[in-house]
């Protein structure tokens, strides 16, 4: 989780406290999304009055909730993050389940590795990559 969500969380739960005295819910909810009397909203409601709204409101089309997964997923690999801390994040059983669901979203991955692996070579060994009358050194 990060640290902006954990702070949102943070006041949201002391938000819940003050709300929970005001209305006298006796015990203060334990749900981010609740009803007006503090229980727990019904999925399908929620789906409707939250999530929906919510993305009619940011201008975004109606996705599924389990597409929000697979975004933060690809979000993940775009932002270069392994595929093994995604694994855990998704709580997959096997790295090969992420490496078949997200696998093709890194398709540069595997050469931006080998390029760095000349990147380190040629530092170490410039005459490596020269060329001496048309042919490549050798050492």
């Amino acid at each position: 989780m990060s640290r902006q969500l954990s702070e949102v969380l943070s006041n949201l739960k002391n938000q819940r406290r003050i709300e929970t005295l005001q209305n006298g819910w006796g015990k203060v909810p334990e749900w981010v999304f609740i009803s007006e009397t503090g229980t727990p909203l019904i999925e399908g409601h929620w789906r409707e009055r939250v999530f929906g709204k919510a993305l009619e409101k940011a201008g975004l089309r109606r996705v599924r909730i389990h597409d929000l997964r697979h975004g933060y997923a690809s979000m993940l690999i775009q932002a270069g993050e392994s595929l093994a801390y995604i694994r855990d994040q998704l709580g997959h059983h096997s790295i090969k389940v992420t490496v078949d669901i997200y696998g093709h979203l890194a398709p540069e991955g595997n050469k931006a590795a080998a390029d760095r692996l000349d990147d380190d070579a040629t530092f170490r060994n410039p005459a490596a990559t020269e060329a001496e009358k048309g042919s490549a050194v050798i050492s």
